[in-house]
């Protein structure tokens, strides 16, 4: 098995390359859909020879016999099995069998995002002519990256400074950046300048006396009332709650890398990816957290985080005003 990046994903199917498997993985569900549709432009396949279907509800065996049909009038099947984490017990073991020996005239595509709690069986059976696709979250380079690359091709030029902000405050979540991309495009319009830091600060929703990061300073400095104040008013000014979520999630993450690289000497700056400032900053700022503390605040954020993406009914900003409670306040 071989395992690659969505862009190598695309640059294979580029040049009309497919393999009796992929394995799509991980939580960028849009990125998912979009490979998908990029299947589709590319390949162009005939209704009869083209299908999807969730694996919570599908037949199983039904699916794998299509997979196991030749194509009609054409040199590949292509069958979709979305929610794969979803099969039962004996559904998936037919599908591991299946694994074990593809058909090779089929391209079975396979989408799944485990919970933490589960084990991920799919990947020790995947043969040497499959792949496994990491659509797992976007680290911020590759967010710069995707963001920097969508502008050009509409026509905007952008400051490096400009971007990494942008991530900074927003998370590299591909829908959030995808529909900011889209804001930026067309703020840009017509105007013969680069996008840039200031330009940043005002479409995230920030004016030039706003303190874009005073909720994740409160959150790192451990001040309940100021970090709770700081969400409140972020949030009534428009911020998304996904981008605040990111921004003190981020900070949790930074204390707790340099907890555990704090006795590396001088060289645990750059192993944490900071700048000597920014780490030493970390490590004050971490002294007020408990490493069982971080881990535990880090585990809300993710499950907050799954809330805030699911269909829940629930307030976003009531899930983040608790979620900052519980962090900066609780033992």
């Amino acid at each position: 098995m071989q395992t690659l990046t969505p862009r190598a994903l695309s640059e294979e199917w580029a040049k009309k390359k497919t393999r009796p498997v992929y394995y799509l993985f991980g939580e960028e569900t849009a990125m998912k859909e979009a490979a998908l549709k990029k299947l589709e432009d590319l390949f162009q396949p005939e209704s009869f020879n083209f299908s999807v279907r969730d694996a919570e509800v599908a037949d199983i065996e039904q699916a794998l016999d299509e997979a196991c049909t030749a194509p009609m009038l054409a040199e590949t099947r292509f069958v979709v099995l979305k929610h794969v984490e979803k099969l039962k017990k004996e559904p998936m073991k037919k599908l591991l069998a299946y694994l074990a020996d593809p058909c090779p005239s089929a391209c079975l595509l396979l989408l799944a995002d485990w919970p933490r709690e589960k084990a991920d069986p799919l990947p020790a059976v995947l043969g040497k002519d499959c792949a496994a696709v990491d659509f797992s979250p976007m680290t911020p380079p590759q967010a710069v990256e995707r963001v920097n690359s969508i502008l050009l091709t509409r026509g905007v030029k952008a400051d490096g400074e400009a971007l990494e902000l942008l991530v900074e405050l927003l998370g590299t979540d591909s829908v959030t950046l995808d529909g900011e991309t889209e804001k930026i495009a067309l703020y840009m319009h017509g105007q013969n300048r680069f996008f840039s830091p200031e330009d940043a600060l005002a479409l995230a929703g920030f004016s030039r006396v706003q303190n874009p990061f005073e909720l994740a300073n409160a959150v790192c400095g451990r001040r309940p009332r100021e970090a709770a104040e700081a969400a409140a008013k972020m949030l009534a000014s428009g911020a998304e709650p996904l981008a605040l979520l990111a921004q003190f999630s981020r900070a949790l993450e930074r204390m707790l890398k340099v907890k555990r690289l704090s006795g590396e000497g001088p060289s645990a700056a750059y192993q944490a990816g900071m700048s000597p400032g920014q780490y030493h900053a970390a490590l004050r700022d971490s002294a007020s957290y408990t490493d069982d503390k971080l881990l535990r605040s880090l585990r809300r954020c993710l499950e907050v985080e799954e809330l805030l993406k699911s269909s829940s009914k629930r307030d976003p900003s009531l899930l983040l005003r608790q979620l900052v409670h519980e962090i900066t306040a609780g033992k």
